[in-house]
């Protein structure tokens, strides 16, 4: 995580792109992509889901529901039981949340 750059560039997790469309009784589903592709290749405007997040940053489903409870990372729609993200604010929330090297500054925050 204290790596030079930012790490997300280079993520190879295998990702299944997802789409929403009209389910059968009218409301949302969420449809898979058959085909795998690398974090980094995903376009910023795919869609990921939870369970992909939990892949690309190595964490459990609970924290990324504590990080969306403490609306530092926002989903961008739910469809069902299924909160969706784009490739691109996951990225740009990556960049302005993740961890640093040191101590914080005085006064406990990063500026």
């Amino acid at each position: 995580m204290y790596l030079d750059g930012n790490p997300l560039e280079q993520n190879l997790t295998p990702i299944n792109r997802k789409r929403v469309g009209r389910a059968a009784g009218g409301g949302e589903k969420v449809y898979v992509d058959w085909e795998q592709k690398a974090f980094w290749e995903l376009e910023d405007g795919d869609l990921v889901d939870t369970a992909d997040l939990c892949r690309v940053f190595g964490c459990s489903l609970q924290t990324i529901y504590r990080w969306m409870k403490s609306h530092q990372l926002r989903p961008v729609r739910k469809a069902g039981r299924e909160f969706l993200f784009r490739k691109g604010d996951v990225v740009r929330w990556f960049d302005a949340h993740r961890p640093r090297p040191g101590r914080p500054p005085k006064g406990g925050r990063w500026a």
